[in-house]
């Protein structure tokens, strides 16, 4: 009696197979990662642009108890009001001077501790800000890193120097015009470089927008 046997599938790709798989998923990152990246950068402007409503937020509510918004170069305009703040090293001076003004207390200030703080520039505000319980002298961030500007209403004509994290290089921010060269908003403005991490590009983000 003959037996007859039946080849049976191989059990592993052949380098032909395994190649034409490889050039299916190169081609599948190639098209899908435009997207993937797209979708990111439009989470991070959401988020950062939730956290220039949140700096509106506490600039209002500061104005409220003091009749003023928060300055932008460490100087209250309040008679007799004196600080042992350090000096300002001309870094980052915007936002760093409204989280010094905002975290000294509940009743006027905002609480910042679930938001992205960083000191890109390294320095020391001299004393506690007891709101967030360091003597640095902290920025509040946008969603790439990079310290936002803050301008209020008598620094808008003055260009600031922001330090970006990754390079500790500072670049030169200047408040944001209309067309007709008025500045978005009159009272303050938060500016955001944006994804690409530099001021003064079509990237950038404002607030208040109008």
């Amino acid at each position: 009696m003959t037996t007859s046997h039946r080849q049976g599938p191989s059990a592993g790709f052949t380098l032909i197979e395994l190649l034409i798989v490889i050039a299916i998923l190169a081609t599948l990152v190639t098209v899908l990662m435009p997207a993937i990246l797209g979708a990111d950068d439009a989470a991070k402007e959401t988020a950062t642009e939730t956290t220039m409503m949140r700096i509106e937020e506490g600039c209002k509510r500061f104005a409220q108890e003091h009749g003023y918004f928060p300055p932008d170069d460490f100087k209250s305009p309040e008679a007799g009001d004196k600080t042992s703040w350090k000096s300002d090293n001309g870094q980052n001076t915007g936002i760093e001077s409204f989280v010094a003004f905002c975290s000294q207390s509940r009743r006027d200030g905002m609480e910042m501790g679930d938001l992205k703080l960083t000191n890109s520039d390294k320095d020391q505000h001299g004393v506690d800000l007891p709101m967030l319980h360091t003597k640095e002298r902290m920025e509040l961030a946008d969603a790439w890193g990079t310290p936002f500007a803050y301008f209020g209403k008598f620094g808008m004509e003055k260009a600031q120097s922001v330090v970006s994290p990754e390079d500790e290089l500072a670049m030169p921010a200047t408040a944001k015009r209309r067309p007709d060269g008025t500045f978005h908003a009159g009272k303050y403005q938060i500016l955001s470089a944006g994804k690409d991490k530099i001021f003064g590009t079509p990237d950038d983000l404002v607030w208040p927008k109008n």
